[in-house]
């Protein structure tokens, strides 16, 4: 192996951007955006320095990248959560730093993407990257995107629906790119991938554009700024961060795109999500409802029957003298039989003692079953969608649903709930996803709920 880079580089080194300080929010105090910090080499994660290799590509570091650059290399952060804005260079200074890594012999790197063809993006830039410092090539591997150089090290690309084709060995640095577009990527990392940082100082980044609030990666990001998350740093930056970035380049984004999807894009804003379908207030309609009274209430249930997609039922109030909708409780499961859901349904029900249960009236097999073995009325649901779409809006956009805390699938449901962006579709619809279960069930509730119901 050819390394020009070692040629070069001087331990004592420190890069300056110019201009000054930047306004990247960074969750920890000892996280730095305006230098590369220069850590001791026995003690920071990338054991090369990087201002030099930095330098060799004809590299300038935004403020954002030097943040995540400095967070990862900090001893005490394990986990990095970048949420930044379009120009901002995510995949690109994630791929920088996995090369950095996989220059110290025997490393394992594990770049994940939502799909197959971002994997390809991250397996071009480590190929060019290798190729631009002459390092020698062990193997190269384009169908499975593994590569691997004559230190020993190795940089595997992979994709959240095939995550499991990835275990089974020890990394040293896992990057997600893209992260937000996956809905999968809590349960890849917790349960796949986070047993394979099994190594001493193995560390994992995210970056990404937000989308939405309610989903793992806000999550995930929101722990950088919580004390009970120690090894977690945040970092977040908008195209104000680049000073790169022309006013003519901001005016045609602006010009050519919705304020939802700039906001998103350009802003870096958790708090839209571009194609939205509810705008469902987080800091006026979520409460803790687990001692309100309940009981001068209608209580009336929702559910949307799955039979490959999971079975989703809400449990709704209406006070009738506030006029709000108070969502209590839900349910949300794809490993059950009809039995065992209604099991489960059938606690909800003496629980909230619920009076109506409006069901999506093509699941009549399940509507028998559940009146012929466990007792429990369900009424056909109204189904015109776009109809019953609107209706929930009326009472969402107008702040009248308000929504425990401790429902996490609805609370998704309202932030994700997304029209399908496919143009060539004739009349819009919903996307079909994760968050669209439990939206079925709120509309079969809340539009089929106009009145005290009667019967079937």
């Amino acid at each position: 192996m050819v390394l020009r880079l070692i040629i070069t580089i001087d331990v004592g080194v420190e890069f300056t951007l110019a201009g000054g300080r930047m306004t990247v929010q960074i969750s920890r105090k000892d996280i730095t955006s305006d230098e590369l910090l220069d850590l001791q080499s026995e003690t920071r994660f990338l054991k090369l320095p990087v201002a030099p290799y930095l330098d060799l590509l004809g590299i300038t570091p935004l403020s954002s990248q030097v943040a995540i650059i400095n967070a990862i290399n900090n001893p005490k952060y394990r986990f990095i959560c970048a949420a930044l804005s379009r120009r901002q260079g995510k995949t690109y200074i994630a791929n920088i730093i996995g090369q950095l890594v996989s220059l110290v012999p025997n490393s394992n790197i594990l770049i994940i993407s939502p799909n197959y063809a971002l994997s390809q993006i991250s397996f071009d830039l480590q190929r060019t990257l290798i190729k631009h410092f002459d390092l020698e090539i062990k193997r190269d591997n384009a169908k499975d995107k593994i590569i691997e150089l004559s230190n020993g090290s190795t940089v595997r690309m992979g994709s959240i629906n095939q995550v499991d084709s990835t275990v089974g060995r020890s990394y040293d640095l896992i990057i997600f790119d893209e992260a937000a577009l996956s809905a999968d990527g809590r349960d890849a990392f917790n349960v796949a991938l986070r047993p394979t940082l099994d190594k001493v100082n193995s560390k994992a980044i995210f970056v990404s554009t937000p989308r939405g609030k309610n989903n793992w990666f806000a999550e995930f990001y929101d722990r950088g700024f919580n004390d009970d998350y120690p090894e977690w740093a945040s970092i977040k930056a908008t195209y104000r961060d680049n000073p790169r970035m022309s006013q003519m380049d901001i005016n045609e984004a602006r010009s050519t795109m919705s304020e939802a999807e700039f906001r998103q894009e350009y802003e870096a804003d958790f708090n839209t999500y571009e194609g939205q379908i509810w705008n469902f207030d987080v800091e006026k309609c979520i409460g803790d409802l687990k001692s309100m009274d309940s009981s001068k209430m209608d209580m009336i249930g929702g559910m949307d029957v799955g039979y490959r997609d999971p079975t989703a039922f809400c449990v709704i109030g209406y006070d009738w003298d506030k006029e709000k909708f108070y969502l209590f409780d839900e349910y949300l499961d794809s490993e059950r039989t009809t039995d065992k859901h209604a099991v489960e349904i059938q606690k909800l029900i003496e629980k909230w003692d619920i009076d109506y249960i409006y069901i999506d009236s093509a699941a009549q097999q399940t509507r028998f079953d559940f009146a012929q073995n466990f007792d429990i009325s369900t009424i056909n649901a109204k189904k015109s969608l776009t109809d019953g779409i609107g209706h929930v809006a009326s009472i969402v956009d107008n702040n009248n649903l308000i929504v425990d805390q401790r429902c996490e699938h609805t609370l998704k449901c309202l932030d994700q709930y997304q029209w399908d962006p496919n143009p060539n579709l004739i009349r819009e619809k919903p996307r079909h996803n994760f968050a669209s279960h439990m939206a079925d069930a709120l509309r079969y509730a809340l539009y089929s709920f106009e009145t005290v119901a009667t019967g079937f």
